[in-house]
């Protein structure tokens, strides 16, 4: 049976494939670019300026979120300060989560392999799970708690105790893990900013985008100025103009392309797809790194693997049924009223890409 389709069909269906192709392989290659360029040892340049380097992708993601605003004009207007002012103290939150998560990430990446910051970040779903039930109120399916215990579980049998595995640096654990926490609340923080702005008109997810990636740059800068990063990243531009250009300039352009293409993949394809695709390259880098990383040589350690990538996967599932069927929510008294008379509570899926109220950042977390 011979299928055909009308030109507009395969105009459409050439936009899934090309916005499927770059978010894939620019989540994936965005990850190892970024451990390669920061990391302190090993073969890549040593680049190992994380807040600066972070900053240029803020740069970054504020051109893209212009360039996709261009294509459609929010309804809310462009950003302006009268539009900041409004909203202020809310994207200041937002804005202080994703400085915390984005240079703290690329901070580990300093210290850590790419496969053990991949496979801490996979914890994530359950730090976000704890935040949206203690402060929002939500609850979630047995099949989700599980999943997300189960990925802390593999987390912690995937991490190398021998020599012979990637590095284990303490500082750059701990600093991963205040990335994972601060990424986990930030969906939180953003659903609680804008529940106590009804009366005002919800930004689309490119202008919460513009200043969250405004304000980040310029809380990174401030920090950047300050610390000891400041005059050694001078220095180091000092002696390799060239290559400091090239490490810079490939990161950002990567991060803008990316910007471009999880906005037009989550646009032209359904959200069960974004979110199997989404998940599908955490697994993806989780597998890429631990080969990379040799951290495969323990039946624990690849024990740990599989059973974050089959627990990632369980999750998106399990986010997937509660979309069609949320779960009721518990009776327990120091709940609101409106969940004890039995209200109904969604469940927002922490894995999962939410492009109705969130805005997604070019470096990838």
């Amino acid at each position: 049976m011979k299928i055909e389709f009308t030109p507009d069909e395969w105009k459409i269906f050439t936009f899934q494939l090309v916005s499927l192709t770059g978010f894939v392989s620019l989540n994936i290659g965005l990850n190892f670019y970024n451990s390669w360029a920061l990391k302190k040892d090993g073969p890549g340049p040593h680049f190992d300026f994380p807040v600066f380097y972070t900053m240029t992708h803020m740069v970054a993601t504020v051109v893209g979120a212009s360039v996709l605003m261009s294509f459609r004009k929010p309804s809310t207007g462009w950003p302006s300060l009268t539009q900041f002012r409004e909203y202020s103290w809310g994207l200041v939150l937002i804005a202080a989560c994703s400085t915390a998560n984005l240079a703290c990430n690329n901070v580990s990446l300093t210290l850590i392999s790419l496969f053990l910051n991949q496979v801490i970040k996979a914890t994530g779903p359950l730090p976000t799970m704890i935040f949206s039930f203690l402060l929002e109120q939500k609850t979630y399916s047995l099949m989700a708690v599980v999943s997300c215990v189960l990925i802390v579980v593999g987390t912690i049998l995937s991490i190398p105790l021998s020599g012979k595995g990637p590095s284990t640096s303490v500082v750059g654990v701990v600093v991963v893990i205040i990335s994972t926490f601060a990424a986990s609340l930030k969906p939180v923080i953003m659903s609680l900013v804008f529940k106590g702005l009804k009366e005002k008109p919800r930004l689309e997810p490119t202008v919460v985008l513009f200043y969250d990636a405004f304000i980040s740059f310029w809380l990174m800068l401030f920090y950047w100025l300050l610390s000891w990063e400041r005059a050694a990243t001078v220095e180091y531009i000092g002696q390799h103009p060239a290559s400091s250009a090239g490490i810079v300039a490939g990161g950002a352009s990567m991060a803008f392309v990316f910007n471009l293409s999880c906005y037009f993949f989550i646009m032209y394809t359904s959200a069960l797809t974004s979110t199997v695709a989404s998940n599908g390259t955490k697994v993806v880098n989780i597998v890429i790194s631990a080969l990379i990383a040799s951290a495969l040589h323990d039946p624990r350690n690849i024990c740990g693997v599989v059973l974050v990538c089959i627990s990632i996967m369980a999750y998106a599932y399990a986010g997937h049924l509660a979309k069609k069927n949320p779960p009721k929510p518990l009776n327990f008294s120091f709940l609101s009223k409106d969940m004890e008379s039995g209200a109904k509570v969604s469940e927002k899926t922490p894995l999962a890409p939410a492009p109705e109220s969130s805005a997604q950042c070019c470096v990838i977390s």
